[in-house]
């Protein structure tokens, strides 16, 4: 995944021990804050698309957000298309090399969005089957709790769809897949203006 990743790594880690800063903590016994994790929305653009001015501003994302695929798309084609999903992040695998003085380094992580579609309809399906082309993604994934991960810029994934038809009574098609990308940070996370909308 040689994709390069928009985020604050330069900023967020220090050039040396002389600028190593302890960043603020919060805990409150009174009224901690705890957050619906359950992956709700994944956003998805072009790998050139581009970024966003202000990640939390309601007006870009309904600007940007286009369900259906235009006859002639614009150009440029900055759409973004809301996937509803039920998905999950692990902890991502984590890079390591071993250097002088036994110290270890951390040297990147392998980051993985576990998701299901279960709205099969023709239109998702069809574009269930364009994930199979290696694409690259330009995308943000967003939570129950209203949390939106990808900051102004996204992260540029690799997404990867299949159709599973399970035996039995009841049961029903769904597309099961991953989101894949490296990174040494995990994303950027902001407040998604549009939480608790259902229709794009």
């Amino acid at each position: 995944m040689p994709n390069t990743q928009c985020n604050d790594t330069d900023t967020l880690c220090p050039e040396n021990c002389d600028d190593q800063q302890l960043p603020s903590v919060d805990f409150d016994d009174c009224s901690p804050e705890n957050n619906l994790s359950e992956i709700e929305w994944i956003a998805v653009a072009r790998s050139d698309a581009a970024d966003f001015t202000d990640v939390e501003d309601g007006t870009e994302w309904t600007t940007r957000i286009a369900q259906e695929a235009a006859e002639t798309p614009p150009d440029p084609d900055d759409t973004i298309r809301m996937i509803r999903v039920i998905g999950d992040k692990p902890a991502p695998e984590v890079q390591t090399r071993v250097v002088s003085g036994g110290r270890t380094l951390q040297t990147g992580k392998n980051h993985t969005l576990n998701v299901e579609i279960d709205e099969t309809n023709a239109i998702n399906y069809e574009f269930a089957r364009t994930t199979a082309c290696n694409a690259t993604y330009k995308l943000w994934y967003i939570t129950r709790a209203g949390l939106v991960y990808g900051g102004i810029c996204g992260i540029k994934a690799q997404m990867v769809l299949n159709l599973v038809q399970n035996r039995g009574e009841g049961e029903i098609e769904k597309y099961i897949g991953t989101v894949t990308w490296s990174d040494k940070i995990d994303p950027p996370r902001a407040n998604f203006p549009l939480a608790g909308e259902v229709n794009f």
